[in-house]
Order: C-alpha cells, then sequence, then structure tokens
C-alpha cells in the first residue's frame, strides 16, 4: 500500500497539468511519505524555493538515498484517480506509518515502562483521529469553495441514456458526480432493453459500462446491443441467422476502444456485491453501472431481511457511484399491487410506491423513471416518479416502439397519436400478449428474462 499510494501521488504531482491538484497533494508534508520520503521532500523544497514543483527532467536527474544509504529507484506510474481518492490514500498512509510507530516503540520500551507506553499510545491515537475525514462543510465559510465546485460539477460531460427525451429531462443525461438511477415496471415490460439501450449510447459516447447480468448469459444479451445499435433483427441474431453485414459491423464493433462488460455470476466466484464490483470498476475506469438484477446481489455488510439487503447494496451502490464518479443504473421488479397502481386509461403503471423489496430503494434514489409497455399499439412508456435534479413534472414519455430491429420514435401527443415508422410484420414483433414470437425462439427471446409474473 504504501509504495502505490506514494507513487500515484508523486507521479500526479510531476505531471499533472492541474494546479488544483498540485496545489492540494503538496499540502500533504513528507510524514505521510515512507518509502518515497526522500523524493516528496524534495519536491516541496523546489516548490519552496521556485515557486513551483521540479519539471521531471530535473527529478529524474536527482539522485534519492534512504537512511541506511540505499538507493531508492523511482518509476512514474499513469493515474486516473481522482483527487480525493489521493488525498485519502496519503491520510491512510500515515495512518499505517503511526501504526508501525507505535508498534515498534511498544516493543522498545517493554513491560516495565507501561505507563510510558500508554502515553505514547494516546499522544499517537490523537494524530490518528485528527486525519479523519468527519469535518463536514461548513457552507458559510467555504461558501466560496463549494460555490466553485457547483460550477466544476456542471461542467463535467453527463452520460447519454438513448432517449433524447429522457436526457432533456435530466439535463443532459445521467450525472458522473452522483447519480443513482432506479428503472421500475412489472417482469416482461422490457427493462432490459433499457437497459441495453443504455448501456449502447454511454459505450458509443465513450463511457466505459459495466452491466450486471445475473439471467441471461452475455453473448445472448449483447445481441441487444447490436440491435440497438444497427437495428439488426433480434429474432435472427439469437438463432445466429448472420448476414454480411452484421459480420462486417461485428469486425468493425472490436476495434472500438471503449469497453462494455457484461458481467455473469460466474465471473465472480465470490459473489457479486458492491464491494466487488467497486474493484472492477476501479480497475476498468467504469463510468456507468447497471445493474439488472437487485436481488441476485450479495450484501457485504450483514443482513436479516430483504428490506435491509437491498438498504445496504443501494447504499454502498450510491457511495460507489459518488466515490468514483460512475452512474448506477437499478433495474427494479414492481410488486403485485401494481394492478392496482392504474392511470386515467385503466391501465397499470407502476408508482414508487411499487417498488418490490425495499422502500429504501426508492429513498436512495437520485431519480425514478416507471416503465409500462401497452402492447396493442406497440407502445412503450416512462414516467418520472422522482428527480432529486431534474425537472420533474411527472411527465410521461411515450415511444412507438419496434422491439425486434431496436427502432423507437418519441410521440409528443402521448400513445393514442399515430406513429410515423413503420412497423414489421406481426411476426417479427416480439410481444408477449400476440403469442407471435416464433416457436422455436419461445423461452429465449423475451422482453425481460422471466414471463410467468402477469398483472
Amino acid at each position: 500500500m504504501l509504495e502505490s499510494i506514494e507513487s500515484q501521488v508523486i507521479s500526479a504531482i510531476l505531471l499533472s497539468q492541474d494546479e488544483v491538484v498540485i496545489n492540494e497533494l503538496c499540502n500533504f508534508d513528507a510524514s505521510y511519505y515512507t518509502v518515497f520520503k526522500p523524493q516528496i521532500q524534495f519536491i516541496l523544497d523546489h516548490r519552496a524555493k521556485y515557486g513551483n514543483v521540479p519539471d521531471p527532467f530535473t527529478f529524474d536527474n536527482k539522485e534519492f538515498y534512504n537512511d541506511r544509504g540505499d538507493l531508492i529507484e523511482f518509476q512514474y506510474v499513469e493515474v486516473h484517480e481522482s483527487l480525493e481518492y489521493l488525498k485519502e490514500g496519503l491520510k491512510k498512509n500515515k495512518k499505517l506509518i503511526i501504526y508501525r510507530e507505535t508498534f515498534n516503540k511498544n516493543n522498545e520500551l517493554g513491560a516495565d515502562n507501561i505507563d510510558e507506553i500508554w502515553d505514547y499510545v494516546a499522544e499517537q491515537s490523537e494524530q490518528a483521529r485528527m486525519l479523519s475525514d468527519n469535518q463536514p462543510m461548513n457552507i458559510v465559510a467555504e461558501a466560496k469553495e463549494r460555490s466553485e465546485k457547483v460550477l466544476e460539477w456542471s461542467k463535467q460531460q453527463r452520460i447519454p441514456t438513448g432517449f433524447n427525451e429522457i436526457d432533456k429531462l435530466t439535463y443532459g443525461g445521467l450525472s458522473t458526480v452522483e447519480e443513482l438511477l432506479v428503472l421500475v415496471a412489472r417482469t416482461n415490460t422490457g427493462k432490459s432493453w433499457v437497459c441495453t439501450r443504455m448501456m449502447e449510447a454511454a459505450q458509443k459516447a465513450g463511457f466505459p459500462v459495466a452491466y450486471y447480468s445475473p439471467e441471461m448469459q452475455a453473448a445472448y444479451l449483447a445481441t441487444r446491443f447490436d440491435t440497438w445499435r444497427g437495428h439488426y433483427k433480434n429474432s435472427e441474431l439469437f438463432r445466429g441467422l448472420y448476414d454480411e453485414q452484421y459480420l462486417n459491423y461485428i469486425s468493425s464493433l472490436s476495434s472500438e476502444e471503449t469497453g462494455a462488460y457484461i458481467i455473469e455470476d460466474k465471473d465472480m466466484p465470490d459473489g457479486v456485491s458492491p464491494r466487488h464490483l467497486e474493484a472492477f470498476i476501479q480497475k476498468n475506469h467504469i463510468k456507468l453501472l447497471i445493474i439488472d438484477g437487485i436481488s441476485y446481489m450479495q450484501d457485504d455488510k450483514k443482513s436479516f431481511s430483504t428490506h435491509e439487503k437491498y438498504a445496504h447494496i443501494c447504499h454502498d451502490l450510491f457511495q460507489i457511484s459518488k466515490k468514483h464518479g460512475c452512474a448506477v443504473v437499478v433495474a427494479a421488479q414492481a410488486n403485485r399491487d401494481t394492478k392496482e397502481s392504474k392511470d386515467e386509461k385503466g391501465i397499470p403503471f407502476p408508482t414508487i410506491y411499487n417498488i418490490s423489496g425495499s422502500d429504501a430503494i426508492g429513498q436512495i434514489a437520485t431519480q425514478i423513471f416507471s416503465l409500462r409497455q401497452i402492447f396493442d399499439k406497440h407502445v412503450f412508456e416512462f414516467r418520472l416518479e422522482k428527480a432529486r435534479m431534474a425537472a420533474n413534472g411527472n411527465e410521461v414519455l411515450s415511444y412507438s416502439w419496434d422491439v425486434n430491429t431496436g427502432n423507437m420514435q418519441y410521440l409528443p401527443g402521448g400513445a393514442d397519436e399515430d406513429p410515423v415508422i413503420n412497423l414489421p410484420d406481426s411476426n417479427d414483433i416480439l410481444t408477449p400478449s400476440t403469442g407471435s414470437v416464433p416457436d422455436d425462439l419461445k423461452g429465449i427471446i423475451d422482453l425481460d428474462i422471466n414471463d410467468d409474473v402477469e398483472f
């Protein structure tokens, strides 16, 4: 741990062009270092004398030795972590240094000096406590700093959802500052299709995505990505009926740099939990995490009920979002009471109170959209149920949707408006209510995974 965080911080100081990063990291003196203590002392002395940190050439031509007279070699590393992560890492580094000093001092003093040992332990403990980040923001004294932070956040690029109207409601898409968006719908409504659309749109915009799919295998689910991207008939892709155009697309797609990862349970043998997902997010610089099956996840904490489990998981996912600048989307099941939640059309539409398993999901969420399909009209609808930072008027967004080809058209007039796009033949539309799915595909292709729960 010591060498790793010290290498990251020194590399950031010497290679960063951001004065804020340099200034913040140079506020930590040499007592926060042990492996590269001579190096950071040289950097700080140079900055105090000349007003800036040494350039890499000056630094590289300086030899550094430890207390034993051994030459200390330093290797630059690429730094992708946030400033907050680096600062927190240095504080943890110093706590470890304090612990080692305390342990060594106790061994040196021995049991005959027990009073002196306890005095030293108390002194060291106080030092460690002073490193705590528990001090809340003083919005009066720190008025300038907080206003600048909001301004900085407002300039960050937002992640497109793949639905322009949703992006408008959410001021440009999903936030990379803090975001836990919940999609709530009954089974077989199309949650997984919406989630794959979000994955496709984010990847296309250059945001690495991780998608947890506990039920559908990655290769199958990926065909939905292809359908959204290239409008290839999903009924053919599922059967391996590929034409030359699709094969050329596959060849071209594999050369793209931005990743889209589909995580199955087998990929994390110890269980898919927030802690294990966080390690994956950090390693692969993920900016959008999609959870398409929260009930399959494991709780890193001890829970005694489903309600408590979901509360823990959503809390941890939200902390991950804030810590790593990674938006999180959770597809949640609506309970059976949804059948009583009918709108003026007499058709069930889930509300925030219909989220199955735990009220905590809705409480923690930054935004909630409920979903439904009006199958006889081939219309898909979103309704904004909660918005912490969006224009919320419980607006309903209606789309004419051909799920088999990934064609979607916004209907400004709602579900009663006649769509302009030409829907395909009924045999190509995958709707559970019409029974038009080919017999050999039933049980394989679905709007969602399970189809045994009805309104």
